[in-house]
């Protein structure tokens, strides 16, 4: 019984080993790929090679690692051997799935290589941090970053009853210059309450729907838009007064900034990734494709 309780244990951990290479022999692939040096000894860094590509000591270490905080009683040298075979055929594995076309053949894979490769691609950004007066630069070129949401203040009309002429005849008095109140009055319209005061956008959304706070936030004070169709039914909104959403002191918001930062950094080391990538190869496309604008 202990020797099967053992095997179990066993099989238990080549299983998590199996699962912790998996995204270690992707890389080490995708090194190989981008050309890693050639056959001979590893150099320090390495713990072996496999075909020229190397398994980072590094890479070891973890699963090393892995592996003793799963394991009850201390590692063994049969252990930590076991590890490192476990990474090299995971690299075999993953090495001979590239080789069959899984890369470009399964959708699983390939969105792995891709993913990789983004993360590959991205990492020259991910240690760099900005210094104040950068950080500040950028926060000052973007204000809208956290800028709150404008406040506006509207009046809403509509015709549950759906009836076009009613439609028809406040449209027409409204470009003859009427009154708002005085042009739905006349159609026959019926005023959507909304409170007579500045609403941020999203509130007024709560009173009156989205299409309504849509209309509004893309009005000029005085101007009116209509007839919307706001949950079925034709609307018509005047924007009677907005004000501009407030800019908070970079010194509150710093730590979104800087966030911010990073991912537009990261996109930009993407996009360079990419760009080279595309000036190396040779693309052509077929007459009938779609025309597009052109890359940045």
């Amino acid at each position: 019984m202990a020797e099967d309780a053992g095997s179990e244990g066993t099989g238990r951990r080549g299983g998590r080993l199996l699962a912790i290479g998996a995204s270690l022999g992707l890389a080490a692939a995708l090194w190989g790929a981008l050309g890693q040096p050639g056959l001979g000894r590893p150099d320090a860094d390495a713990i072996a090679t496999v075909d020229g590509v190397a398994i980072a000591r590094a890479d070891y270490e973890r699963a090393l690692a892995s592996l003793a905080a799963d394991k009850r009683s201390p590692l063994t040298t049969a252990d930590a051997r076991r590890a490192l075979e476990r990474l090299i055929d995971e690299e075999l594995l993953v090495r001979r799935g590239l080789d069959v076309g899984l890369g470009t053949s399964d959708l699983a894979v390939r969105k792995s290589l891709v993913d990789a490769m983004v993360q590959f691609a991205s990492a020259e950004a991910a240690g760099r941090e900005p210094d104040e007066t950068e950080l500040r630069r950028y926060y000052a070129g973007r204000p809208e970053l956290v800028q709150s949401e404008p406040e506006l203040r509207v009046r809403v009309a509509s015709f549950p009853s759906r009836d076009a002429a009613a439609v028809a005849a406040m449209r027409a008095a409204l470009h003859a210059g009427k009154d708002f109140d005085a042009a739905s009055a006349a159609s026959g319209a019926e005023a959507v309450f909304v409170p007579d005061t500045l609403l941020p956008a999203a509130k007024l959304a709560d009173y009156a729907g989205p299409a309504v706070r849509d209309a509004a936030a893309a009005l000029a004070p005085g101007d009116v838009a209509g007839p919307l169709d706001a949950g079925g039914v034709p609307t018509f909104v005047l924007l009677v007064e907005r004000r501009a959403g407030t800019v908070p002191p970079f010194e509150t918001v710093r730590e979104l900034v800087a966030e911010e930062w990073r991912k537009r950094q990261t996109e930009a080391a993407l996009d360079r990734y990419l760009a080279e990538l595309r000036r190396k190869a040779k693309i052509r496309y077929a007459a009938d494709v779609p025309q597009a604008a052109a890359r940045p």
